[in-house]
């Protein structure tokens, strides 16, 4: 008896298995297709485009599949709906598989695991989510289940990230590619990338990675998503940074070898970024909220609205810095200030959906 129960539940998995329409590895091999070769292989896979979709800049277009009959005498049909929808922005896109087989679904994400996919809160109960994020090299896929009038269905979303070249990284603004602690590994190397911890005050942390730590390279990545270590709020260049690992790290890196495009980089000394911007600059003085930071408002060469500078100075310990709001670089350096750039804050521009 027992025999028998077991050769129907091995007939009942390699049924569905050969029902399943696309593995893992199938999704993988999509993503990386033109658009024409994708729809050739999804119509060889007996799926056919219903509609094309625009949410503002997003295009998405969703392709259904055919059920197969599988049994022609009986006329019994695949009772399992499968779709796929391929979301582009500019030359960006994902690829999401859709089913009702619970059975697919945790298949492709145990294959996932497999290729070396990982989520940081999988196994977490303390998490409460509906959406998981698997993260491997310049992959990354989210995993769901929705209910949609009582059926439930199983989403899996592939996104491949186009990363720059060692050739192309000239500037502080080309790391702003790396948008995950996952891909700074995948480009950079996992020893030149460290998890770590950043303190803004007593109960304000967020989950960080450092490029390069302890050297004139160093950047700091704060990130959105703390959780996933993705998702890039800012980047942090020079100073002197409260980082759980270098507490007992004295040492100050005053130079940093990052520039931004504009020429301005952390360690430069403010006469140099005066005659950089060509006219006057404007920053907060010792009474301001934030000492040294830079009006945004302030004109020239250089643009200040997409990064925070922020001035450090030597000689600033006086009554009268500390009960000034605002002072002006001309006025200060006359006065015998000895500032410079510390600190860079480097921001995102947010262009569309995809990280």
């Amino acid at each position: 008896m027992k025999k028998i129960l077991l050769l129907f539940i091995w007939i009942a998995l390699t049924t569905g298995a050969r029902c399943q329409e696309l593995s893992a590895d199938k999704l993988l091999n999509l993503l990386s297709l033109s658009v024409p070769k994708l729809e050739s292989q999804l119509s060889n896979k007996r799926y056919y485009t219903v509609a094309t979709e625009f949410f503002g800049d997003t295009i998405v277009k969703t392709y259904l599949y055919r059920p197969v009959i599988r049994n022609s005498k009986k006329k019994q049909i695949d009772s399992v709906s499968r779709k796929c929808l391929r979301s582009v922005l500019k030359e960006t896109y994902t690829f999401t598989y859709e089913t009702t087989s619970a059975a697919e679904y945790t298949s492709i994400i145990a294959s996932l695991k497999k290729e070396g996919f990982y989520c940081e809160y999988e196994k977490d109960s303390t998490v409460a989510t509906t959406i998981y994020l698997y993260q491997h090299e310049d992959y990354t896929a989210t995993a769901s289940i929705t209910k949609v009038d009582s059926t439930a269905w199983y989403s899996i979303t592939l996104f491949k990230k186009t990363l720059p070249i060692s050739s192309n990284l000239h500037f502080a603004e080309d790391l702003l590619e790396f948008s995950s602690h996952e891909y700074l590994v995948y480009f950079f190397g996992a020893k030149n990338v460290k998890k770590d911890v950043y303190y803004f005050a007593k109960n304000d942390i967020v989950n960080c990675s450092v490029l390069f730590i302890n050297t004139k390279l160093q950047v700091i990545f704060v990130w959105k998503d703390g959780l996933n270590r993705r998702k890039i709020d800012n980047l942090l260049f020079g100073g002197q940074h409260k980082l759980k690992s270098q507490q007992e790290y004295d040492k100050l890196i005053a130079e940093n070898s990052w520039t931004l495009k504009s020429g301005v980089h952390a360690g430069m000394p403010l006469m140099e970024l005066r005659l950089l911007n060509e006219k006057n600059i404007a920053f907060n003085g010792g009474d301001a909220p934030n000492p040294g930071l830079i009006f945004s408002e302030s004109t020239g060469k250089v643009d200040f609205k997409n990064a925070d500078i922020i001035l450090g100075c030597i000689n600033c310990s006086d009554d009268k810095f500390q009960t000034t709001q605002m002072l002006y670089a001309d006025k200060a350096m006359n006065d015998g200030r000895v500032l410079f750039v510390l600190t860079i804050a480097l921001y995102p521009i947010i262009t569309g959906i995809f990280e």
